[in-house]
């Protein structure tokens, strides 16, 4: 995060797409300049307004601190000064795209004010899902992390330069059953990227192309997959909820058991209990 004083909640990473919630105690004024490798958003998560005020540092440009927006876009190492009084405890979403995703620079003054204030309610909407999948990992995590990144870079590229999306048409057969096999196989934690080589084409391209092809993204198709066999194991075996929740590649049982109550309603224990009593 920008400072040793955040308190990181939640940090993950996939795809090259890397995003953290973190916490900052109350302080007295705040005064800093961020810079950072890689084209980074910060979303505003906490109730209150956003009272700081912000301005990129550009040789030979000279440019006013202006408001600070609950969306703020930072390019590539461009400095971007942060300044404000007093601030509350506050929570803040981070998401770094990757380095291989070429987004248009701003430089000119209006661009940059954008950047400072990014209204865009696709990008909102992603971002808050992303906070959410941060903090409590569903059941295609690692998949609906890039997912999430590359719509937001997708969404951000047209936003800054103008241009449409382009679309695509679905994928092959033999490439969708290439996909099925490579996380049946047990790749519960399979990126975007990783689906996307299989079939040799971009990860971009493999997200339009596979939702055209089956009318829901990868991540909840491998969500999907994932939670079948998270009930076939569950119902066939007598494993423990460690071992499953092992099998499945969750990080701790409460970690599938969570995982598996906000998916269907129950947990798994209650699950099992219930298909056998039925049986």
């Amino acid at each position: 995060m920008s400072s040793a004083s955040w308190r990181v909640l939640g940090e993950t990473e996939a795809g090259g797409v890397w995003a953290a919630v973190a916490e900052h105690p109350p302080v007295e004024r705040l005064d800093r300049t961020h810079v950072v490798p890689q084209t980074t958003l910060s979303l505003w998560l906490s109730p209150q307004p956003n009272q700081s005020q912000g301005r990129f540092l550009q040789p030979g440009r000279a440019q006013a601190h202006a408001p600070i927006g609950r969306i703020v876009v930072m390019p590539v190492d461009m400095p971007l000064h942060v300044q404000s009084a007093a601030e509350p405890t506050r929570r803040l979403l981070q998401c770094r795209l990757p380095a291989r995703l070429a987004l248009p620079p701003p430089r000119d003054a209006r661009s940059l004010r954008h950047c400072l204030d990014l209204r865009n309610p696709s990008v909102a909407a992603n971002l808050t899902r992303l906070a959410r999948e941060v903090t409590a990992p569903g059941f295609a995590s690692a998949t609906m992390i890039e997912g999430l990144g590359l719509q937001v870079a997708a969404e951000l590229a047209r936003d800054l330069s103008g241009s449409a999306v382009r679309s695509s048409g679905g994928l092959a057969p033999w490439q969708l059953r290439r996909i099925d096999d490579y996380i049946l196989a047990g790749h519960w934690d399979c990126s975007v990227s990783d689906l996307a080589a299989l079939c040799g084409i971009s990860a971009g391209h493999a997200m339009r192309a596979f939702r055209h092809s089956r009318g829901r993204s990868i991540a909840a198709h491998v969500a999907l997959l994932r939670i079948g066999h998270a009930r076939d194991l569950l119902i066939q075996t007598d494993d423990d909820i460690a071992g499953i929740a092992a099998t499945l590649r969750f990080s701790s049982p409460s970690a599938f058991s969570a995982a598996f109550r906000r998916a269907t309603g129950e947990t798994p224990n209650g699950f099992r209990q219930r298909m056998r009593a039925s049986s």
